[in-house]
């Protein structure tokens, strides 16, 4: 299966309208740009100029695996993709996760029924207090000196009982055209909440999963008018006050369970105003408890609010679902950022957007190894063979510049000892 992803990568990047004026540098063709970039990010090269200098044993390969035609010096490459809207690569995984559909993956990554919860949450993953971008978010220090940093809002979806997480869409966190003021996270969430419902299965619901900076009236409406469902986490408020003389009147629902040595047990309410801005708008609460059946002791706690209809029938699969939402930070944002992917490394800051690019570019490479990891059985064995991911990702590496291969399903094959190398014995 990694063939026939990494066949649709290219493909999306061959339908990129190329942004260059005529006349300028033409002499490689933007597909060719793109898809050298996602191969560096791919085959997890520390920087831009290491794939370079593993340019000429890796030449081969790369042609045959990732199509690249040719592979352009730094400064032409860099220039290139500084150009590039992040719009066109956020499209990217509408492609990509499309396979997914077809290959009737989605119908063990539903919850709840019908849904395909997507956990949203940002990072940040360039610093620097020299180089900076007409993009760059700024913070003066005590000091009086500025920093310059850029920052991602990650859309994932996420299941609770499955360790792959799938990347549905990704926004930067940047100044925007023609603004002086900072981005933030909730802004930016106003730009990517419209475009969750695009790589939507047949049949399928959004429901996100999102922290307590999103529990505001706008942006339930906002998530509202796009047909999204939600599980938001929520630390003060209104509903909270609500909540509160309902257990003192003994008026919430609740429901308790055992999971192995520790007693589970949620307290809910339906209909519950949101605020007294938002009176129109209401929503339903349901607090978890998790304690240690021999101590005594609480394990885990937390309250959410939802839209979802609440029962006693649902509570376990909808607090599993509720705290998945850790996944994008643990399975997402520290496995790019410790696992080999180089999340945080500078390969290029630009002038406009290529950093954000390059961090798109990433995700979209992520995905690809998630949907490997889940569906491809050769992957599966290379990586069980070399135990964690950085050993395969560097045998990955090793065999690609070392052997001729016409997939890379051959080097996964390779790599488990599917398929063995005869070679003659010298005399």
């Amino acid at each position: 299966m990694i063939d026939e992803l990494i066949n649709r990568v290219k493909q999306g990047f061959d339908r990129i309208e190329d942004h260059r004026m005529p006349g300028g540098n033409l002499r490689y063709a933007l597909s060719d740009v793109l898809m050298s970039a996602y191969a560096m990010f791919s085959l997890k090269d520390p920087s831009l100029l290491v794939f370079r200098q593993r340019l000429e044993e890796r030449w081969e390969n790369l042609k045959r695996i990732y199509q690249v035609k040719a592979v352009p010096a730094d400064t032409a490459l860099r220039q290139t993709l500084d150009g590039v809207s992040p719009s066109v690569l956020q499209a990217q995984f509408q492609d990509i996760l499309k396979l997914v559909e077809e290959k009737g993956l989605w119908s063990d990554r539903m919850v709840l029924g019908n849904h395909l919860a997507i956990s949203i949450d940002g990072t940040g993953y360039y610093c620097s207090s020299n180089q900076a971008c007409e993009h760059c978010l700024v913070k003066t220090r005590s000091t009086g000196k500025e920093n310059y940093h850029h920052q991602m809002l990650a859309a994932v979806q996420v299941h609770h009982g499955q360790a792959t997480v799938f990347p549905w869409d990704a926004e930067p966190i940047q100044k925007q055209d023609g603004q002086s003021k900072n981005d933030c996270e909730q802004n930016a969430a106003k730009r990517l909440i419209p475009r969750l419902g695009r790589s939507l299965a047949a049949g399928a619901k959004i429901l996100t999963l999102m922290d307590a900076l999103y529990p505001s009236g706008p942006c339930l409406k906002l998530l509202k008018e796009h047909q999204c469902s939600f599980i938001i986490t929520i630390k003060e408020g209104y509903v909270l006050i609500q909540a509160e003389k309902m257990a003192q009147n003994g008026e919430l629902k609740t429901y308790s369970w055992e999971e192995g040595q520790t007693l589970c047990k949620v307290w809910w309410a339906e209909n519950l105003i949101h605020s007294g801005a938002h009176q129109d708008l209401t929503v339903n609460y349901f607090h978890f408890e998790q304690v240690d059946s021999k101590t005594g002791k609480t394990l885990y706690s937390n309250s959410w609010i939802t839209n979802l209809p609440l029962s006693e029938d649902i509570m376990p699969e909808l607090v599993a679902t509720a705290r998945s939402r850790w996944k994008v930070e643990n399975e997402t944002f520290n496995t790019l950022k410790n696992q080999g992917y180089n999340l945080e490394h500078n390969y290029g800051h630009g002038e406009k957007y290529l950093v954000s690019n390059f961090a798109i570019l990433m995700m979209l490479a992520f995905l690809v190894d998630q949907i490997a990891q889940h569906a491809d059985q050769y992957f599966q064995k290379a990586w069980n063979y070399c135990k964690t991911k950085k050993n395969l990702w560097e045998k990955v590496r090793q065999v690609f510049d070392l052997l001729p291969c016409m997939s890379m399903n051959v080097i996964y094959r390779f790599i488990s000892k599917d398929v063995i190398l005869d070679f003659p014995m010298l005399e």
